[in-house]
């Protein structure tokens, strides 16, 4: 896949009409079915995980922990098919109910997106839910901050998901979002997971490091990032990350800036409004413009080394 025809389609201009799909998000009436789901669904439900307090549980239909289950237990479930395995970012958290869960919102749009073409697996883990009860949690344990929290959770995640993913013959594929791409990084950079494709959407992660990696093991990466997220500009890897700023090229790996005015145009992105593909500075534009999706699954499908 070629990364010159996707920069002129989204960083030189893009029509500023919507698509049905997107339509959708203009009303401001409802929250878009493709965006929330009140239960989860049996297929996806059963080869999810949670991963809380250090220790994995399964999933049930409103999301939240089930009963705990072993490493082994949760590889088995995975099974050695090809899938994509989804590892969420911030704001959310699986111990959360209703748009803090991640299996019933930011799952709920991949799910959308890519049914009938692969199997998705989300894994839920304590990355500071929405409402001021994160806070007051990562207040209590001595951090400024749920971001700080998320940090120092996401190693524990690591850990326990290189546990899970030990098997070299496994084919699977990961989509992570934010912060959620540098537990993939951290799980590729200690050998812990051979992924056939990484797709990060305005991930909060050392670019230069995963290019790297990229090239070393010859997996392809694709890494789409909002020309105006404001989230990214504050994150602790921002500085390491000023020298090697989308959009580029660096073997297997391609980085992309979305411009998103172009696509919503008059949409706020200090919004907080879950309807409002903006919300927090552009962060889950990358995830939220429906038409990107076709070109998100033919990369997935696109020819693997391994």
């Amino acid at each position: 896949m070629s990364v010159r025809p996707l920069l002129l389609l989204f960083c030189v201009a893009l029509p500023t009409c919507t698509d049905p799909s997107e339509a959708i998000y203009l009303t401001g009436d409802a929250v878009p079915s493709w965006k929330f789901s009140a239960t989860v669904p049996e297929a996806y439900r059963t080869t999810s995980l949670n991963i809380v307090g250090g220790k994995a549980f399964t999933v049930e239909r409103d999301g939240l922990p089930g009963e705990p289950i072993t490493a082994s237990e949760a590889s088995a479930k995975l099974g050695i098919s090809r899938r994509v395995i989804a590892i969420h970012g911030t704001m959310y958290d699986p111990a959360g109910k209703g748009r803090a869960n991640p299996h019933l919102t930011i799952y709920q749009v991949m799910r959308s997106k890519i049914a009938g073409r692969v199997r998705l697996t989300g894994i839920g883990w304590e990355a500071g839910g929405l409402g001021i009860e994160s806070f007051r949690d990562a207040w209590a344990m001595g951090r400024m901050s749920v971001y700080g929290l998320a940090i120092e959770n996401s190693t524990v995640v690591a850990e326990r998901l290189s546990e899970v993913l030990a098997r070299p013959e496994r084919h699977f594929d990961f989509i992570c979002h934010s912060i959620g791409c540098d537990i993939v990084r951290q799980l590729v950079r200690r050998g812990a997971a051979a992924p056939d494709h990484v797709l990060m959407l305005s991930p909060d992660t050392d670019y230069a490091d995963m290019a790297r990696w990229a090239r070393d093991t010859n997996t392809p990466v694709l890494h789409v990032t909002a020309s105006t997220d404001g989230v990214l500009r504050f994150s602790q890897f921002a500085s390491r990350n000023r020298d090697f700023l989308p959009p580029q090229e660096v073997g297997p790996y391609r980085s992309i800036l979305l411009e998103v005015d172009h696509i919503f145009p008059g949409r706020s992105r200090w919004s907080t409004d879950y309807v409002n593909p903006r919300r927090y500075l552009d962060h889950m534009a990358t995830l939220e413009t429906p038409r990107l999706w076709e070109m998100y699954l033919d990369f997935l499908d696109s020819p693997s080394s391994r």
